[in-house]
C-alpha cells in the first residue's frame, strides 16, 4: 500500500513529529511505500530519508500516487488532498485548541480520529455528529525502543524534568530539592533537546512529564510525576493508567497550580512495585504493533469502503472554502503576541509579515475572482493547484519565521 502521511513539521521531536516518525517507519518495516509532506524539514525528516521514506514540503517532489492520505494538520492535508484529487484520506486530530487539529469538511476524509479524549469531543462538536462517530487513536509506543529498565529502588534518587514549557520548572527544582533528589532537566524549554530518550530514560527514577513523554517513560518503568507549566495531575498509578491515558497525560488532567509543596506532595505517594504495575499495563495497551494494526485496519476498510467517483465540483469548493478559512486564520496570526520584540530586533521579519499581508490579500481576491468561497463554478483543479502551492509557500516562509 502506498501511504502518504502529513504534518506540519519535520524538523524537531515534538509530539506530532515523533508519531509521524514512527509511524513511516512501522509502516515501511510492514512492506508499505511511505511518504511524508510536510512544510518544515529539518534533522526529523533526514532520519526518515536515512531510511528510503521521501520528505517533500512540496507534493511535485512526491514520487508517487498514494492509495491513501493519513493526515496530522488540517492545512496540510488539504494540501495533499488538492494534490491527488481521487485519493481518499483520513485526519487524526492531536490537540483541542489549535486551529490547525480541528475538523476539516472535506468529502474525501472517510474518517475521522483523534488522540486522547477533548480533541474527540472537539471534532464531534465541530462535524456535528455523536463523539461515538470519531476514532479514539491513541498515542503508542516503540517497545523495541523503549525497553524496561532494572526495577526501581524502594527510595527515589535521581530524577528526571521533560520541559517544554517553563511555568512549573522552579516548583519542580525546589520539590525535589526538599526530596533529595538529584534533578536533570531535557527538552525544549531548558534548550537541551536529546535523542537519546529511551536509553537515557532508563537511568531514572522519577521523570516529570505530560502527554507522549509521560507515556514513553511508563514505558521504561519510571515513576512519572504528570504536571508542566499548565497545571498538575500528579503521579500516575496503576489504578489511574488507563483512565489518563484517554486524556493522553495532559491538559484536561491538569487540574491544579504546580506548586513545590503540591508535587511534593505527589513524589511522597512514590511506590516502586505500583510503577511497575503502571509500567506493565502500558507495555500491554499501548505498543506501536498494537497502534500500526488499527491504522492498517482503517486504511483497509476505508479502500474497501463503496464510494461514488469524486465529485470534483464539490470537492474543490469544499477546498475553497477551507483555504478561505485558513487565510482568515492566518491573517488573525500575522501579529504574535511578541512580534513587537521580534521586529524590533529582526527587520527581515517585519518585511516577512508585511509579505505575508499582502499576499493574503492577493490570494483572497484570486480566490473570489475564481469562484471557490460560493460560487457554483469550482476552478479547474490545475487553478486550483496552483492557487494552494502559493499560499503553501508564503505558509511556509511564515511558518519558518515565527515557529521556535
Amino acid at each position: 500500500m502506498r501511504v502518504l502521511i502529513t504534518n506540519c513539521a519535520m524538523r524537531s521531536r515534538s509530539g506530532t513529529e515523533v508519531v509521524t516518525l514512527e509511524l513511516a517507519l512501522g509502516l515501511l518495516r510492514r512492506g508499505h511505500e511511505v511518504a511524508v509532506l510536510t512544510a518544515l524539514i529539518g534533522p526529523t525528516a533526514a532520519l526518515l530519508r536515512r531510511e528510503g521514506i521521501v520528505v517533500a514540503d512540496r507534493t511535485e517532489e512526491l514520487r508517487f500516487t498514494p492509495d491513501i492520505i493519513h493526515g496530522h494538520h488540517n492545512h496540510v492535508l488539504a494540501a495533499a488532498l488538492a494534490a491527488f484529487p481521487e485519493v481518499p484520506a483520513l485526519f487524526v486530530s492531536h490537540g483541542s485548541t489549535h486551529w490547525f487539529d480541528g475538523p476539516i469538511r472535506l468529502p474525501r476524509v472517510r474518517r475521522f480520529c483523534a488522540v486522547h479524549t477533548a480533541s474527540r469531543e472537539r471534532l464531534a462538536s465541530g462535524l456535528g455528529c455523536a463523539v461515538a462517530c470519531i476514532d479514539l487513536l491513541l498515542n503508542a509506543v516503540d517497545l523495541d525502543q523503549y525497553l524496561p529498565r532494572p526495577p526501581l529502588p524502594i527510595k527515589p534518587r535521581r530524577a528526571l524534568l521533560m520541559a517544554k514549557n517553563t511555568e512549573h520548572i522552579a516548583a519542580v527544582r525546589t520539590a525535589t530539592a526538599d526530596a533529595g533528589l538529584m534533578l536533570d532537566a531535557i527538552g525544549p524549554a531548558v534548550g537541551n533537546v536529546v535523542d537519546d530518550l529511551p536509553n537515557r530514560l532508563a537511568q531514572y527514577d522519577v521523570v516529570f512529564a505530560t502527554a507522549r513523554m509521560a507515556i514513553e517513560a511508563l514505558a521504561v518503568g519510571c515513576a512519572v510525576v504528570v504536571v508542566d507549566g499548565r497545571g498538575l495531575a500528579g503521579l500516575a498509578t496503576a489504578a489511574s493508567i488507563d483512565a489518563w491515558r484517554r486524556d493522553n497525560f495532559g491538559l484536561r488532567l491538569l487540574t491544579r497550580a504546580p506548586a513545590p509543596d503540591a508535587i511534593r506532595a505527589e513524589l511522597l505517594r512514590y511506590d516502586a512495585d505500583d510503577a511497575a504495575r503502571a509500567s506493565n499495563r502500558i507495555r500491554e495497551t499501548a505498543s506501536l504493533s498494537r497502534y500500526l494494526d488499527d491504522v492498517e485496519d482503517m486504511y483497509r476498510a476505508i479502500l474497501a469502503e463503496p464510494h461514488a467517483a469524486a465529485d470534483h465540483a464539490s470537492d474543490l469548493r469544499a477546498l475553497g472554502a477551507f483555504m478561505a478559512e485558513w487565510l482568515r486564520r492566518l491573517g488573525e496570526g500575522v501579529l504574535p503576541e511578541n512580534f513587537d520584540m521580534l521586529v524590533a530586533a529582526n527587520e527581515e521579519a517585519r518585511i516577512e509579515a508585511r509579505m505575508v499581508n499582502e499576499e493574503n490579500v492577493a490570494l483572497r481576491l484570486e480566490l473570489a475572482r475564481a469562484g471557490v468561497t460560493g460560487s457554483s463554478a469550482a476552478p479547474r483543479a490545475q487553478e486550483f493547484r496552483r492557487y494552494w502551492r502559493s499560499l503553501s509557500d508564503f505558509g511556509r516562509r511564515f511558518s519558518g519565521k515565527f515557529q521556535a
